[in-house]
This record gives C-alpha cells, sequence and structure tokens, in this order.
C-alpha cells in the first residue's frame, strides 16, 4: 500500500483528528504545535457530527470517562419578547455512529485528551514547536522550518495540513484569506461559578439569547462553570479601548435581561478574553501538497457551535484526500476539487444558517447598529459577494420553488416555530416531547404539499451520473461514487445513485409524472427510506419543479440544513 509523510501544523482537533484519519489510513504523520498542552482555547460546545467522528476513530471511551456535561440540544431566546425555543438533537440511531447528543467541554482538557491520543497511536508530535515558514515550490515536495531548541530546523514531507487557527501560515503566505462583510463582529467573554438551573430536557443545553446590541451565549461545563460571552458589533472596539474590557462586558452583559435572569447573581471567576479576528474564509481550500483545515481556512460565527465540528469534519476530508491522492495520483486535481467543494459547501452552509437567524431577529430586536447590519433585505446586498447561497437566492423571481429574499427570514422562522416552547420564559417543565405536536403539524403540511404535486418538470433533458467521491463512514478512505445530475452542470451530490435510480428520472423528464408515482418507483428500486428526502433535496437543489392539477408550482419551503445533527453526517 502506498504510504505518505504528512506533516500537519497546529495540535488542536484539526490537527489531531487529522492525525488520528491519516494513521487509521496507514500514513506517516508528524505534528508541529507551537505552544505545549494544555492552553486555553474558546469552543468549548460540541455537535453530534463532531461525536460521531470521534466515536468511529476509537475514542468514545476515553470520552465518556472524562464526564462532560451532556448536550441534548441549543437553546435560544431569539428576538424581543419570543418565547423560548429548542433544537433538539434527537434522531434515531439508523447506525452505531449516529448521535442524539453532543457534550460541552473544557478545551485545555479536550484537546489534550486528542493529541495524546494520536501520540499513543503513532502520531510524532513536537510540542513547543513553531513552523515559521513553508515552502510549496518544489512539486514532489513540501519543506518547513520548524523552530526547535532555538534553532531553525528544515523537515521534509509529502503534504502538508496547516491546521494552525485563526493565525495559519499558509493563510497568509499564499494571501488567500477573505474576511467577511456581514459578520463584522468581535466576541468577549468570561466564565462565572453556576450549578445548572435546570434538571430535566434543558439540563445541559447551551443558550443563545439576543439583546439590543447583540447576543449572548451560555454554555454550561463541568465543575459548576458557565462559559458567557458577548457577540457584539466590530464599531464596539472603541468604547472597548476607552472603558477597559472588564468595564465593557460587566455593563453590556447586564443589558441582557434574560442572560442576567440565568446567572442570577453567579460569580464571575475568570478574567475576560476578547477575539477580534472574525469570519472569514479562503478562495483556496488546498491545491497541490497542502490542505487548509478547520479556523486556519474559515470561521463563521459562534452561534451554532460549529466551530470544532468543521475542524474534524475538514481534518477527516483532507485525509482521505491525501490518501487517495497517494493511492491514485493521476486522481490529484479531483480529489481537490471535490476537497475545496465540499468545504466551501458547509461553510456556505452554516453562513446562510446564521444570516437567516440574523435577518429573522433584527425584526424584533430594538434599533441599534448590530441588528440593522445584519437584516438582508435586498438582492444586491454587496456584502455577501462571492456568496452562491445569496446569489442564487437573489436570482430566484417570485415563482422560484426556493423564494425570494422577501421570503428568506420564514426559513428560520419554520424552523423556530418547530421548537418553539409551549411557555414564555424558560421553565424545568418543559419536555423535548412537547415539541412532536409542532414537528407532526409541519411534515404533515410538507407531506401535503408533496401529495398535491401531480407533475414533476425534471431542469433539463437528461438525467445522467455523474463521478464523485464519497468518504467512506467507517474505514475513512475517500472512494468513488456517481451522482444524479443534469447535463447543465446541476447536481445533487448529497446521495449516491446508480443507473436504476438514474431511470427513473429519464422517464421523469420525458413523461412528468408526479410525486406518488415518483415515491412508488423509488421504493421499486430500493430507496423507500430516502425517496421523500431525495425529491426534496432535487427540488431545493433545482433539479425538480413540481406543479399541481392546476398547472400552478408548488412552494417547498427552502429548508436550512444545519450540518453535524440529524442521522446524515458529511463524514
Amino acid at each position: 500500500m502506498a504510504r505518505s509523510k504528512v506533516a500537519i501544523i497546529g495540535g488542536g482537533p484539526a490537527g489531531s483528528v487529522a492525525g488520528l484519519t491519516l494513521r487509521k489510513l496507514g500514513h506517516e504523520v508528524t505534528i508541529y504545535e507551537r505552544l505545549s498542552l494544555p492552553r486555553y482555547r474558546i469552543g468549548e460546545s460540541l455537535l453530534p457530527g463532531t461525536m460521531s467522528i470521534l466515536n468511529r476513530l476509537g475514542l468514545q471511551e476515553k470520552i465518556d470517562a472524562q464526564n462532560y456535561v451532556k448536550k441534548p440540544s441549543a437553546t435560544f431566546l431569539w428576538g424581543q419578547d419570543q418565547a423560548p425555543w429548542t433544537f433538539s438533537f434527537a434522531a434515531p440511531k439508523v447506525t452505531p455512529w449516529v448521535f442524539d447528543h453532543a457534550v460541552q467541554v473544557k478545551r485545555e482538557d479536550f484537546d489534550r485528551l486528542l493529541l495524546d491520543e494520536a501520540r499513543s497511536r503513532g502520531v510524532t508530535v513536537h510540542e513547543d514547536t513553531p513552523v515559521t515558514d513553508v515552502d510549496l515550490s518544489d512539486p514532489d515536495r513540501v519543506v518547513l522550518t520548524v523552530r526547535q531548541g532555538g534553532e531553525n530546523v528544515s523537515v521534509e514531507s509529502d503534504f502538508v495540513i496547516d491546521a494552525g487557527g485563526s493565525g495559519s501560515l499558509l493563510a497568509r503566505k499564499l494571501g488567500v484569506r477573505q474576511y467577511d462583510e456581514f459578520y463584522r463582529n468581535f466576541a468577549i467573554w468570561s466564565y462565572f461559578r453556576l450549578k445548572d438551573p435546570f434538571e430535566g430536557d434543558l439540563k445541559g443545553t447551551t443558550y443563545s439569547i439576543t439583546f439590543e446590541d447583540g447576543w449572548v451565549w451560555m454554555i454550561p461545563l463541568k465543575g459548576d462553570l458557565y462559559s458567557v460571552g458577548l457577540v457584539v458589533d466590530r464599531s464596539k472596539s472603541a468604547e472597548v479601548r476607552a472603558r477597559g474590557a472588564d468595564e465593557f462586558y460587566t455593563s453590556t452583559l447586564a443589558k441582557c435581561a434574560r442572560a442576567m435572569g440565568i446567572l442570577n447573581g453567579a460569580e464571575q471567576v475568570d478574567e475576560v478574553r476578547i477575539v477580534q479576528d472574525w469570519s472569514y474564509d479562503t478562495s483556496l481550500y488546498s491545491a497541490d501538497r497542502f490542505f487548509l483545515c478547520g479556523d486556519a481556512a474559515c470561521f463563521t460565527d459562534p452561534l451554532f457551535s460549529q466551530g470544532v465540528h468543521l475542524a474534524s469534519q475538514s481534518a477527516v476530508s483532507a485525509a482521505a484526500a491525501i490518501d487517495r491522492i497517494t493511492s491514485h495520483g493521476d486522481e490529484r486535481d479531483a480529489v481537490h476539487a471535490w476537497y475545496n467543494r465540499t468545504y466551501r459547501e458547509a461553510y456556505e452552509q452554516y453562513h446562510q444558517f446564521l444570516a437567516s437567524f440574523y435577518t429573522f431577529a433584527s425584526f424584533t430586536e430594538p434599533d441599534s447598529e448590530f441588528w440593522r447590519k445584519r437584516r438582508i433585505t435586498e438582492s444586491d446586498d454587496d456584502r455577501l459577494v462571492r456568496r452562491q447561497w445569496f446569489e442564487s437566492l437573489a436570482a430566484n423571481g417570485p415563482e422560484a420553488s426556493g423564494g425570494t429574499v422577501a421570503t428568506f427570514r420564514d426559513r428560520a422562522s419554520t424552523m423556530i416555530s418547530i421548537g418553539r416552547h409551549q411557555r414564555p420564559d424558560l421553565s424545568d417543565d418543559f419536555s423535548e416531547a412537547e415539541l412532536n405536536a409542532a414537528r407532526v403539524r409541519w411534515i404533515s403540511d410538507l407531506t401535503a404539499r408533496l401529495n398535491n404535486i401531480s407533475r414533476f418538470r425534471w431542469s433539463g433533458g437528461k438525467a445522467v451520473l455523474k463521478p464523485y467521491y464519497g468518504v467512506e463512514p467507517t474505514g475513512f478512505r475517500l472512494e468513488h461514487r456517481e451522482v444524479l445530475a443534469n447535463e447543465d452542470g446541476l447536481d445533487l451530490t448529497r446521495y449516491a445513485m446508480d443507473d436504476e435510480t438514474r431511470q427513473i428520472f429519464q422517464d421523469l423528464a420525458e413523461e412528468e409524472f408526479g410525486y406518488r408515482t415518483l415515491v412508488k418507483r423509488l421504493g421499486a428500486a430500493g430507496r423507500q427510506e430516502q425517496s421523500t428526502q431525495l425529491v426534496i433535496r432535487l427540488m431545493e437543489a433545482g433539479l425538480l419543479d413540481g406543479y399541481d392539477d392546476n398547472g400552478d408550482k408548488v412552494f417547498i419551503q427552502g429548508r436550512l440544513h444545519f450540518g453535524g445533527v440529524g442521522v446524515e453526517y458529511e463524514v
């Protein structure tokens, strides 16, 4: 089996998960971490998808032994005078690696655990060893300059993964970072001594709470600690300098009455910290012999706790990509194209999700600079240039199945309505089961709309199979798959397809039959369980349009997909 030598910059979650995956795939790995662990990091709240990756890498027993706070959901007090709503992680365990919860971690302990595990599995780990330069000029190798024992040392590898966080050496050197004009925020936070005030289904949940100047996160950690942070507009930086971080933090937090109610006089037990290097992505995630992972590649916003998950997901994908290129060098360009596309789509998915929720809240909070800047109202919003999801949204006319800018906030509104509590305030009487009625109503409405489709129109004249890649879920190898597409380049990469299924959609392109017939035929082809989801995804992708008996287009509310939860994980 072909074997590569891979250098990884950074020993955080992205670096450790990449190292663990590469070792599982049989490669030689060295991690260079500029500090000595444990060291402080923000980003304590995880997603079920992260748990899934760690489980499949064989870390479940070690994670369980840490007795981290179990996170069953994320709860939002989102918008003035809005009832709380909860995004539950409940999901059927259709495979052993599907999780209905995540955990809240102390990153000092968590990152140390991952790095120690990588070391124990044969990854060479150098701490207190900053990488000061990366030379990519040789097409056959990568040369790193590392600082060891007070001296600069050159080391060679076949590939390099930059998992060095927001200070990414490669992103700076290559000039590929681009900052986001929509999320011009910064965060300021500290920690409080507070026993979780809830014992029922809210125990362990995170809170995101809007107020006039932005929003507050509240994350329960083991040892009766709460991480409490403010996300405010970048323009507040001058006020921080003038008043001092402590005074700004205390006085601004006091403006959020609902957060103060949860804290209930709790004692602040740590210093105030600030991060301002905020919301960015890169024009190129990988090429030739380098890959960017985690915060080295992109960061959006902490609202949905996606930081560690994107880091872990990209790490597995980069490792699988290197493994594929090592054994199939002729596929290098195609593999890089896959990595760049899947990573960008994951980032864009979160960006779209966040923009919808910010827009929703902006219509409920008092008029303020923060919320005025975070409302999408125009189809030519120049803050959203380069955003494929926004370009598609803005281009759609009123008859488009995806909706328009005017209906954009309804996507968040739909999700909020499904998770809305029956009481106006947080209460231990809340039960996750009380959300079932709203879920049933939403599914019933969706089913009725789909059943009203008597004729589908396929976009383009042909349904074709297109070559693509997918990460095998247990072995983590990158494998060939075929996905459904049309001759104009539109495709759906979520599901691997075969020719029997392709023929169904080719027949539909020629005969234009309805939803009931389509689902029946998909069931006969062995796709009964995913048939409805497949139809919806095809409509979202622009490959299918549905019409009722009167010839009117049937509108299916564009869904906000949230990576890292549910039963479908990206890797």
